[in-house]
C-alpha cells in the first residue's frame, strides 16, 4: 500500500494529456469558473509534440494551484492519469480529460453530494456530444437508473454489463482508495479502455455509490481516436477479455453478470468483426494481430449465454472463417475477393494488388504538394529523393535504401543528376554529410511545379529476388519517362542490396563533424573490439509505441523474453570472448537489464525513436542515437540479429552490416 499524504477536502482534478494545446486552456477556464475555489490541477503531459508543455507552463505561472508533469509518451491514458493521482495532494480525486467540460457548480454539486451520503465513489450525468455538429449522441446512467439511490458498488456492475461503457471521467473518488485499487501486480498490459476494467474493480471494492446532479460533458472531436481507423479500435477485445475474467472470478460463470459479459463480448466481436472486414485496407499492418484477436475472442464466447435469436442469427457461433465471410459478404465483399487471392497466390496479391494499392494511396496523399503555387526559379532536370513530410516516410534504413537504389539507377543510365531532398522529420545533412558525390539541392533548385516534375513512386510490399528485379526495372522506365523533367522519387526500394550498395552508400555518405565526433567518443569509451546485438521488440516489453506490429505481452513473458535474449548476449561472448557485445535495441528495459546482467555489455545512451513513427522533434540529440547505433553497426568485428517470438526481423542491422562489408546473422530461438 503506497502512503500518502493529503489534504483533507482538497480535490485533485487529474488530466493526462497528449497533444492537447487545442483544449488546456478551455479546460482551465472550466475551472477557474468553478463556485468551489479549494481545488488543485495536476496535468501529466503524456509526451506531446505540440505545443503542450508550453501552455501548461504558462497556465502554471498564472495559478499556483495548477501543477505539471511530463513524461515519455505511454500510448494510453491511465499511465499518466494514474502519475496524475500520485503527483496529487488532496484527499478526493476526480478525473478531467483535457477536451471535456463541466459545469460551474460541478465540484461543489459532486463534493455535497459525498459529504451527504458518506459516498466512495459520486458519478455525475454524463452527456457525449459531437464537437462538429453539437448534437447529444447520448446520456449516461440510463433513464432507468434510479439516481437518488445509494447503491453498494457490486449493484452497479450487473447494470453496467453489456451496454454501459463506465470509465472514470467526471467521477469524485476518495484518493487512498485509488491508489490502493491503482497499482496490484497486474500481469495484463495497459490496453486502451482498459479504464474499463479499473473502474469495475472500484465498484467491487465500494460500499456506496451516487450518482449526482452535476453534468460532466464529453466531447468527441475529429482527433478523437473513436472517429479515425487504427488497430487502437480493436484494444476493446482485450479489455472485455479481461473483464470477463474479472467478473468470473467476481459472480461465478452462474452469474448474471457472467451471462451479461458474455453478451457484451459477443456483440463486441461482432461489431469489431464488422469493422475489420469495411476497413482491412488501412489496418494493413495490423491485420494478422487484429485476425488473431478476433479469433480468440470467438473461441472465448459461450453460446449458451446468448439468447436463441443471437444464437441462431449466427449459426451458434460454429465457424469463425463463415461467420467472417458472411459479415464480409454484407459490409465489403470485396473484402471476400481479396483474400481469395491472397491464399492462391500470396506473392502476387501482395505485388499486383496491396503494392498499388498503398502507391495509389500514396499518389493522392501526393497532390496537394504539387497543387499549391511553386517558384521554377533555379529549377534543372534532375532526380530527386524526397523526404519532406509529404507523405509520411518510413524508418531510416527503408529511406536509405530507397536512396541508394536511386542512385545507382541514376548512376547506370547516364549519370542522371541526382539530388536528395531529406528535411522531415530532421536535415540529413545534420547527420550526413555529402562524401564524393554532392547530393545536396541548391537553393531553389527543387520545384513543385506539377507541370515541370514526375512523380514516381515505388512501395516495397516483401523482398524477393523477384521482386527486387521488378522494382530495378521501373525505377529505369520511370527515369526514362522523366527525361526532361524534374523527377521526384518517393520509394523505399531494396534492389541496391543485390550488389554495390555498400560503395554507393560511401559515395553519398559521410557522419557530419558533429556525429564524426561523437562516434569517435562512443569507440573510445568501448575501449576496443566489439561485436553487435540487434534487438526488435516494437511493442512486446511495452516501452516503445509502434502497435502497427504486435500488442504488448504480458509481465511474467516479458521477463522471459528478456532473460532468453540476455542468455542469447551470452552465447555470443562466449564465442567472442575478448569482445565486448554492443547491445542496440528498441526497448530501453532490454537494453538496461542487458547492462546490469554482465559487465562485457555495452548500451549507447541516447532517445530510442523511429523516425517514420515519431512526430518531429527539433532536438539534435533525439535521433543522433539511430545514427550512432547504425555506424558503430558497421565497424563491429560481427553483427547480430537476434529473432524470438513475436520480434520484428529488422532489416536496420543487415544495411549497417553490409555498409561495413560484413553480413549480419540471425540468432534465432523459441521459449519453452
Amino acid at each position: 500500500m503506497l502512503e500518502v499524504k493529503e489534504v483533507k477536502d482538497l480535490i485533485s482534478v487529474v488530466t493526462p494529456v497528449f497533444n492537447g494545446e487545442y483544449f488546456l486552456r478551455n479546460a482551465y477556464l472550466c475551472l477557474r469558473a468553478q463556485t468551489m475555489t479549494d481545488w488543485e490541477w495536476v496535468v501529466v503531459n503524456d509526451g506531446s509534440t505540440d505545443k503542450t508543455a508550453d501552455i501548461m507552463r504558462e497556465l502554471a505561472a498564472s495559478d499556483k494551484r495548477i501543477k505539471c508533469f511530463e513524461q515519455k509518451n505511454s500510448g494510453a491514458a491511465k499511465l499518466p492519469r494514474d502519475r496524475a493521482v500520485v503527483e496529487s495532494s488532496g484527499n478526493l480525486i476526480l478525473p478531467l480529460d483535457a477536451d471535456d467540460k463541466i459545469s460551474p457548480d460541478y465540484l461543489e454539486t459532486m463534493l455535497a453530494r459525498m459529504h451527504e451520503t458518506g459516498a466512495e465513489i459520486v458519478y455525475p450525468k454524463m452527456v457525449f456530444v459531437d464537437l462538429i455538429t453539437d448534437m447529444v449522441i447520448t446520456t449516461l446512467p440510463a433513464p432507468h437508473v434510479d439516481t437518488s439511490r445509494v447503491y453498494n458498488g457490486r449493484e452497479l456492475v450487473r447494470e453496467t454489463v453489456p451496454e454501459w461503457s463506465i470509465g472514470c471521467n467526471g467521477g469524485l473518488y476518495r484518493r487512498q482508495n485509488w491508489i490502493n485499487l491503482s497499482y496490484p501486480d497486474r500481469k495484463e498490459p495497459i490496453w486502451m479502455y482498459s479504464d474499463e476494467v479499473d473502474e469495475r474493480i472500484y465498484l467491487l471494492n465500494a460500499k456506496k455509490v451516487v450518482f449526482s446532479s452535476a453534468v460532466y460533458t464529453y466531447l468527441n472531436h475529429p482527433q478523437s481516436v473513436t472517429r479515425s481507423i487504427s488497430p487502437k479500435l480493436f484494444h476493446p477485445l482485450q479489455t472485455n477479455m479481461e473483464l470477463l475474467s474479472l467478473v468470473e472470478q467476481a459472480f461465478g460463470r452462474d452469474s448474471e453478470e457472467y451471462a451479461r459479459t458474455q453478451q457484451r463480448l459477443f456483440h463486441s466481436w461482432r461489431s469489431l468483426t464488422a469493422l475489420y472486414v469495411s476497413n482491412y485496407r488501412q489496418l494493413a499492418g495490423a491485420e494478422d494481430l487484429i485476425v488473431r484477436n478476433l479469433r480468440k475472442t470467438f473461441k472465448t464466447v459461450n453460446p449458451s449465454k446468448l439468447s436463441i435469436g443471437e444464437r441462431l442469427k449466427f449459426l451458434n457461433l460454429c465457424s469463425f472463417q463463415l461467420l467472417t465471410a458472411l459479415l464480409a459478404l454484407k459490409y465489403s465483399p470485396r473484402f471476400l475477393a481479396e483474400k481469395t487471392k491472397r491464399k492462391i497466390a500470396p506473392k502476387a496479391y501482395l505485388w499486383n494488388t496491396v503494392r498499388k494499392r498503398s502507391e495509389n494511396k500514396m499518389r493522392l496523399e501526393l497532390l496537394p504538394a504539387y497543387m499549391l503555387p511553386n517558384s521554377s526559379d533555379g529549377y534543372t532536370t534532375c532526380t530527386v529523393c524526397v523526404h519532406n513530410g509529404n507523405l509520411k516516410g518510413g524508418g531510416l534504413v527503408d529511406r536509405l535504401r530507397g536512396i541508394v537504389s536511386t542512385y545507382m539507377t541514376c548512376r547506370q543510365m547516364g549519370d542522371r543528376p541526382f539530388k536528395i531532398l531529406f528535411t522531415f522529420p530532421f536535415q540529413l545533412s545534420d547527420y550526413l554529410a555529402p562524401n564524393t558525390y554532392n547530393w545536396m539541392p541548391a537553393d531553389n533548385e527543387i520545384t513543385f511545379d506539377k507541370k515541370l516534375t514526375h512523380i514516381t513512386v515505388c512501395d516495397t510490399p516483401f523482398d524477393s529476388p523477384k521482386v527486387r528485379e521488378r522494382q530495378r526495372k521501373l525505377m529505369e522506365s520511370e527515369v526514362e519517362a522523366s527525361a526532361g523533367k524534374q523527377q521526384h522519387v518517393y520509394t523505399n526500394a531494396l534492389y541496391c542490396y543485390d550488389g554495390g550498395f555498400a560503395a554507393a552508400f560511401h559515395e553519398l555518405f559521410k557522419p557530419s563533424d558533429r556525429l564524426k565526433r561523437d562516434l569517435q567518443a562512443i569507440v573510445n569509451d568501448i575501449g576496443g573490439d566489439y561485436v553487435t546485438v540487434s534487438a526488435r521488440f516494437c511493442n512486446l516489453l511495452d516501452d516503445f509505441n509502434e502497435e502497427v506490429y504486435n500488442e504488448p505481452l504480458h509481465k511474467v513473458e516479458q521477463d522471459k523474453l528478456i532473460c532468453h535474449c540476455i542468455k542469447q548476449i551470452t552465447d555470443i561472448h562466449h564465442q567472442y570472448p575478448n569482445h565486448r557485445v554492443v547491445v542496440c535495441s528498441d526497448s530501453p528495459k532490454m537494453q538496461q537489464a542487458a547492462k546490469a546482467a554482465a559487465d562485457f555489455v555495452y548500451c549507447i545512451e541516447g532517445v530510442v525513436s523511429h523516425i517514420g513513427n515519431d512526430e518531429p522533434q527539433t532536438d539534435y540529440e533525439y535521433y543522433e542515437k539511430t545514427f550512432l547505433d547504425f555506424f558503430i553497426i558497421s565497424r563491429a568485428q560481427a553483427v547480430f540479429l537476434l529473432q524470438g517470438p513475436g520480434m520484428l526481423r529488422s532489416g536496420f542491422p543487415y544495411a549497417a552490416a553490409l555498409v561495413g562489408g560484413r553480413q549480419c546473422e540471425v540468432k534465432e530461438f523459441s521459449i519453452t
